[in-house]
């Protein structure tokens, strides 16, 4: 049985593209990671193209694109890494290519200025993850699409695993990964039971660097070191630890100064200016409107010196667990 991709909320198409390319044959895929992804292949197999992601290098993209003397091209080209930089040289390549050229982009989270252009020269195709509400429809048709047959228990448990967190702000908890576990499913002996699913799927909620930030940012110092010690106990060096401490701080210390200019700057400005997507910008406002002058400075000193300890021969765990000790405490609420 093949499996079909939910239905897309946008599918648009503006005529007038100006460069002579017919609007749909430009076409990008956005939304969530993982089910764009699919409905970029299988639309690619219905038009007879290789089910082959290529990165977005400028050659490449103009040879696939282009074609040949057997025929027409095409080219699947993955953007979900492409720096507002690389967006000007590509887009020149794309306006440039012949009439019946095929182009299908895979751009989940489009910047304000690719959106801008895929509405006026290219059909665009939403495919945004499922509400907490609708989860458990999709774990349902996505475990039949495996011939699996699964229990409401079962269903209702794989769909809270997830919620409605996509494949883009979160790949290891999103539906690639459930995907992931329901693949794994299939070699389970009969029964499916409960506690053996629960005993399998390994769908653990990651822990980054903005936790830790914004758990030492609300003083919650239990927290804080809850989640530097699970990084930890997955492997991550205590170093790699602090620098994306220090990484989320200085993000947190710049949208400071813009709020310090426009205090009712929004999460498009701040993107652009911090060099975020919208929705990591909006996370590091609110948590930019919750810090003083004097306790960003003192933060980043603190992150300066774990760092010298960390690089100078010094327990490195230590000096992590040191310097969120210190953060926490730099945000604590002053006792009467």
């Amino acid at each position: 049985m093949r499996f079909t991709p939910e239905r897309c909320t946008t599918c648009s198409v503006v005529a007038g593209s100006g460069f002579g390319i017919l609007p749909w044959m430009i076409q990008v895929f956005t939304g969530d990671s993982f089910l764009a992804k699919e409905a970029l292949l299988q639309e690619a197999s219905l038009q007879g193209l290789a089910p082959r992601l290529m990165p977005p290098e400028l050659a490449l993209v103009a040879q696939e694109a282009r074609g040949g003397l057997f025929g027409p091209g095409g080219a699947l080209v993955d953007l979900r890494d492409l720096s507002e930089a690389e967006w000007k040289p590509l887009r020149e390549v794309l306006e440039g290519l012949p009439p019946d050229a095929m182009v299908l982009l895979l751009d989940p989270r489009p910047t304000a200025a690719r959106s801008k252009w895929y509405a006026e020269k290219a059909q665009k195709r939403d495919y945004p993850p499922p509400s907490p509400k609708e989860m458990t429809n999709w774990v349902v048709n996505r475990a039949r699409h495996y011939d699996l047959r699964l229990p409401g228990a079962i269903v209702s448990y794989l769909a809270g695993l997830v919620g409605g967190r996509g494949s883009t702000e979160q790949p290891a908890l999103g539906l690639e990964a459930l995907d992931q576990e329901l693949r794994k499913l299939c070699f389970v002996s009969p029964p499916i039971t409960l506690e053996k699913v629960q005993a399998l799927v390994a769908l653990n909620a990651p822990i980054s660097g903005f936790d830790l930030v914004r758990s030492t940012i609300e003083g919650k110092l239990v927290q804080a070191l809850r989640c530097a010690r699970d990084l930890l106990e997955r492997g991550e060096d205590p170093l790699r630890i602090l620098g994306a401490l220090s990484w989320q701080y200085v993000r947190v210390a710049r949208a400071w100064a813009l709020l310090q200019d426009d205090p009712l700057m929004g999460e498009g400005l701040a993107a652009s200016a911090l060099g975020l997507h919208p929705y990591a910008a909006k996370q590091t406002l609110l948590l930019a409107r919750k810090m003083s002058a004097e306790a960003i400075t003192r933060a980043l000193e603190i992150l300066m010196e774990a760092e010298q300890a960390a690089k100078t021969g010094q327990d490195m765990r230590l000096a992590l667990e040191r310097a969120i000790v210190m953060l926490a405490r730099v945000h604590q609420p002053a006792a009467p």
